[in-house]
């Protein structure tokens, strides 16, 4: 159920998708390789035997070539394999002699900083590979060559520390891959690369793990993969910045500290295709060191719109609410109302601004009922002043409120007073005190045994009755459900996650999935069970995607799926998609859809393809299959189409 400053949240694996070719060129997976050691011997045997494609032609014929790019926390790695059979190479190492090229952008405030890395096959026997930038070598790089009966192997190691901007930023990055190869030194025949751009913004983006999901959203939204809106800064704490990133609709926030550098986040903004975002931008409000997400959006069409201004933060268990939300602009084809807004280190202003057209008495748009409407021209109030006080922002202001504007055309507002500032009803936030509701928690506790401790996940949304939030928590494997508006205040519901060990609900959020205007809760876990003799006995990890919502009172599971599979470092990766059911319902379709395997091949997989739910869970689908299975909310669960 959408309203004018509510968006839904989504939390995708970073390892669900094999990417395209975008209109630029190719975007270049980057493969994560911590914890492995990498040995620069020119074999590759540590990375995948399929890779990106030199199928960009710059200049003379074509030549089959192919690359990877790797990284860990200290090195980017650069391994490609070329039907080059002959190694053009002199002591100068010059540009018109075989190498390979990376190039790679860092965003840096408005623009980059593009750095261009050469890496020279050495002439076994004669000169060692070389890897140089700017025309000097690069201290702590290593390269190896390997000529093979087919062509030329080419790896190497290039230490993050080599790029200035690294130490900080290594998200919204931009690369392509290139080969030059000379007939003879001094002659070259043909340049070939991943991307006809070789400009910062010409080139397609380098995603790192916690990135990857975002080829998937582009994709399936036809949206560009520039940005139109983006900021770069501390979000989740650590010590590398966070990417926030806006496409079309979405808001996005990735980074190698945000949720382990594996996942990424994207927030519905909620005004369809009629809207846009005006400016994006991160301030530190509650002084923690960890930055608050500003964004200003227009719902509506150009000549009829309303601009608000939303603040979003995160929440304990990393997942994003609305903490602050002020229309601060109407238009419309009569007038305009333009408040100025001034940000100031814990305080945000709302003050007079531009007027056009309206009059006092002519005045007929719907005051906002969850927000704060825009300071009007005629009120004696001047500006609005709000701080970040302990848990949220709470109002300055010594005036008086103010009165909805009279009309003699009649108002459309059903409240003539204005509200303070509410969080959204769906969006998961961490508990006031008022909501703790301690006497309940400890009820489930006793009636349990569930003893003490604190809870892994603990957050208030709208999941069922009136309007006031509920308290959902996570306490040891139970979901545990209580809140003023349900059972009376007085009682809770649980239910048990069927996991081994609590460490094994690995994500807990909420979303409106059935179009009821009442939130889910969403579940990510991981489920062990060991093989057979026959499969040697290893441990299998399952991972589940669960959902589960209030249903008379009592809380029950609506729908669950397998969405991957392990065994050591063999691992097959699902995906899935949330979709809007554009029928008008308000309810959404869950899409589940292959992705790719690491390790295992078709023939190699050890398991019988799963065709019905097994335990509980609907099947994994095997990215040899190229099977999608799509589930619709028939009113009490989540059915297949």
């Amino acid at each position: 159920m959408q309203r004018l400053w509510l968006g839904l949240w989504f939390t995708f694996s970073s390892l669900t998708l094999a990417l395209p070719a975008s209109a630029r060129g190719r975007m270049l997976t980057a493969e994560p390789r911590d914890g492995e050691k990498i040995r620069i011997d020119g074999e590759l045997r540590e990375w995948p035997a399929k890779t990106a494609p030199l199928s960009e032609v710059l200049r003379g014929p074509a030549l089959s070539a192919g690359a990877v790019v790797g990284y860990d926390a200290n090195h980017l790695y650069l391994a490609l394999r070329t039907a080059d059979k002959q190694i053009a190479r002199t002591a100068e190492a010059g540009d018109a002699e075989d190498h390979a090229t990376l190039t790679i952008a860092f965003p840096r405030g408005r623009d980059y900083a593009t750095y261009e890395v050469r890496v020279h096959p050495g002439k076994p026997g004669k000169f060692p590979a070389v890897v140089r930038m700017n025309g000097k070598t690069v201290s702590g790089a290593k390269a190896v060559e390997n000529p093979t009966d087919t062509g030329l192997h080419l790896e190497a190691q290039i230490p993050w520390s080599a790029f200035r901007e690294a130490k900080t930023t290594r998200v919204g990055l931009r690369a392509a891959v290139g080969y030059t190869n000379a007939d003879s030194p001094g002659t070259v025949k043909s340049v070939l690369s991943t991307s006809l751009g070789q400009t910062a913004t010409g080139m397609p983006p380098l995603l790192l793990e916690g990135e990857q999901a975002l080829e998937t959203l582009l994709r399936d939204n036809g949206l560009s993969d520039l940005a139109t809106r983006e900021a770069y800064g501390n979000v989740a704490g650590g010590a590398m910045y966070e990417r926030v990133a806006v496409f079309g609709k979405f808001l996005t926030v990735s980074g190698p500290d945000f949720r382990q550098g594996k996942e990424m986040s994207f927030v519905d903004l909620g005004f369809g295709s009629q809207g846009s975002v005006t400016k994006v931008e991160l301030n530190d409000f509650d002084g923690d060191g960890h930055a608050e997400i500003v964004v200003r959006k227009r719902v509506g069409a150009r000549d009829k719109y309303r601009e608000i201004l939303e603040v979003m933060r995160l929440g304990r268990d990393d997942s994003p609410f609305t903490a602050f939300a002020h229309e601060i602009a109407v238009k419309t084809p009569d007038g305009l109302i333009a408040n100025r807004v001034k940000i100031d280190g814990a305080t945000i202003e709302v003050s007079q601004g531009k007027h056009e057209g309206f009059e006092a008495d002519e005045y007929a748009e719907p005051l906002p009922s969850k927000m704060p409407s825009v300071l009007f021209p005629w009120q004696g109030q001047k500006s609005r002043t709000f701080r970040w006080q302990g848990s949220g922002f709470g109002s300055e202001t010594d005036a008086p409120p103010t009165s909805a504007p009279r009309s003699s055309k009649g108002s459309k507002s059903e409240s003539k007073s204005e509200k303070a500032p509410e969080p959204a009803r769906l969006a998961p936030r961490p508990p006031t005190a008022e909501e703790m509701l301690d006497r309940v928690y400890a009820l489930y506790r006793r009636e349990r045994g569930a003893g003490g401790g604190k809870p892994r996940f603990d957050f208030v949304t709208d999941v069922v009755g009136d309007t006031a939030p509920e308290r959902v928590l996570i306490h040891g494997k139970d979901i545990v459900v209580f809140g003023k508006g349900f059972r009376g205040g007085a009682s809770y519901a649980f239910i048990t996650c069927g996991v081994g060990d609590p460490k094994d609900i690995v994500d807990a959020s909420a979303s409106d999935l059935t179009g009821d205007g009442k939130a889910e809760i969403v579940v990510r876990a991981v489920l062990h069970a060991k093989a057979s003799k026959a499969l040697g006995g290893d441990v299998v990890d399952r991972h589940a995607f669960l959902v589960y919502g209030i249903r008379g009172e009592s809380l029950v599971r609506l729908f669950g799926a397998e969405t991957g599979r392990s065994v050591g470092k063999n691992q097959i990766l699902g995906s899935i998609n949330i979709n809007l059911n554009k029928s008008g319902s308000g309810a959404t379709r869950i899409e589940l859809r292959p992705s790719r395997a690491i390790g295992w091949t078709e023939q190699t997989y050890p398991f019988p393809p799963d065709t019905t739910a097994a335990g509980g869970l609907e099947p994994l689908l095997l990215p040899w299959t190229q099977e999608k299975r799509s589930y619709r909310f028939d009113g009490s669960t989540f059915v297949r189409d």
